[in-house]
């Protein structure tokens, strides 16, 4: 499996992916409030893009990183990210190195 919820808001990526959710709308996570994505790969890049989605149709995304390169062993780290997921979906494309771990606050 390329996507596993290894704990409540803390996810294991093994592969690369387009459009998978993270978070999905209605879903009462709660509050969100930062991000860590790390890149485990030893001698590979990750680039991510990270967006919220309302599910009303295509092109209605809105980014939260886009084209973000995580070298390899590197962590990034988001903070001060807020939005409703009773009417968004955080999903996620990566689209390089794996693997990812996503831990979501």
């Amino acid at each position: 499996m390329a996507l596993t919820e290894v704990s409540y808001n803390i996810f294991d990526v093994t592969s690369t992916q387009s459009d998978v959710v993270l978070i999905s709308h209605d879903s009462n996570r709660g509050n969100v409030k930062s991000i860590s994505i790390s890149n485990q790969h030893a001698a590979t890049a990750a680039v991510l893009d990270l967006y919220l989605d309302n599910e009303v149709g295509s092109g209605n995304n809105i980014y939260l990183i886009k084209g973000l390169n995580i070298p390899a062993g590197v962590t990034a780290v988001l903070d001060n990210v807020s939005f409703d997921n009773n009417i968004y979906s955080l999903k996620f494309t990566n689209a390089g190195g794996a693997p990812l771990s996503i831990i979501i606050r």
